[in-house]
């Protein structure tokens, strides 16, 4: 008699192993991740910082690029890769040390109508193929929004003349804040949603999504918020009185679960499961901003509101 057991056994154990490897995959990827934020931060230098943003922006616009590649085919979009980068530098360029508020607002506008401008250009040299030919610029449009802009407010944060009382910039502190409660809702997420997680919040989009793990989102959320408040009261004093710590908080919170939500729709949408795999566990560049890109801007305004 055969002693092998069951193979609903097997599968389950396969199951359980292969979710442990992932989460020690992810881990050790957020460990590095983390070392390389707090060494840009420990070193005090919005120049490294400005490399950094810089060089994740460029190679979230690559990887997007290559995704519509793998996705239609097409060659033409080595062309709109082309086109976006170099509208990224001149875009990056605005948020330079020492740029004026006037140059930081009027940034986004210039490189969307320089952007068009280019995008048009590329398809002079080409037929047209109806529909197809609008829908790549409008896709390439979309991305250089999508990732280059919205990711762009970290720049903006860290261009904002935040003071502390002895008059040095404390905006690299404002960064970090966000960073860490923008992660800290996706480890929250990810590790409450693995534990206990149950009912599924938005299958269509994300099968692995629970109500169980956007509350666990949330409360790691809070706890990180309200720690680093606590530790750098004086670094984070823009952030202002309680009521407005939580109100941050939560729409950060929020904000991170939309925006991972939304890097789901994009992979779904061309049938791809991740968007690269530069970080082992967890996947491409998209898929390590994806978060970011949201919560950005929404801290960016109550900074502005509250200054």
């Amino acid at each position: 008699m055969s002693s092998d057991p069951p193979a609903d056994t097997k599968s389950a154990a396969s199951s359980g192993k292969s979710r442990l490897q992932t989460f020690g995959s992810r881990l050790l990827s957020t460990v590095v991740l983390w070392a390389v934020v707090v060494l840009a931060f420990v070193l005090d230098s919005h120049l490294l910082l400005f490399g950094l943003i810089a060089t994740v922006s460029l190679l979230g616009v690559i990887e997007y690029f290559q995704l519509l590649k793998r996705a239609t085919g097409s060659r033409r979009y080595i062309c709109q890769t082309v086109a976006v980068s170099i509208c990224y530098l001149g875009y990056l360029f605005c948020h330079r040390d020492g740029a004026s508020p006037e140059v930081l607002a009027a940034a986004d506008g210039l490189a969307i109508a320089a952007l068009i401008i280019l995008l048009m250009l590329t398809r002079l040299g080409s037929a047209l193929e109806g529909r197809k030919s609008l829908d790549e610029i409008m896709r390439a449009l979309f991305g250089f929004i999508y990732i280059v802009l919205l990711f762009g407010f970290v720049a903006k944060i860290l261009c904002l003349p935040l003071l502390s009382e002895d008059g040095v910039s404390v905006s690299a502190w404002y960064v970090l804040f966000l960073v860490i409660v923008t992660k800290l809702t996706d480890t929250g997420a990810y590790c409450v949603g693995s534990l206990i997680g149950k009912h599924k919040c938005i299958p269509h989009i994300s099968p692995g999504k629970t109500w169980e793990g956007l509350a666990g989102g949330l409360l790691f959320a809070f706890i990180g918020s309200f720690a680093c408040r606590y530790l750098f009261p004086d670094q984070l004093a823009a952030l202002g009185s309680t009521a407005w710590l939580l109100g941050i908080t939560f729409s950060i919170a929020v904000a991170a679960i939309v925006g991972d939500l939304s890097e789901s729709i994009l992979k779904r949408t061309l049938e791809i499961k991740d968007s690269g795999q530069v970080m082992p566990g967890i996947g491409g560049v998209l898929d390590l901003i994806d978060s970011l890109l949201f919560t950005a801007p929404v801290l960016y305004f109550y900074l502005i509101i509250l200054d």
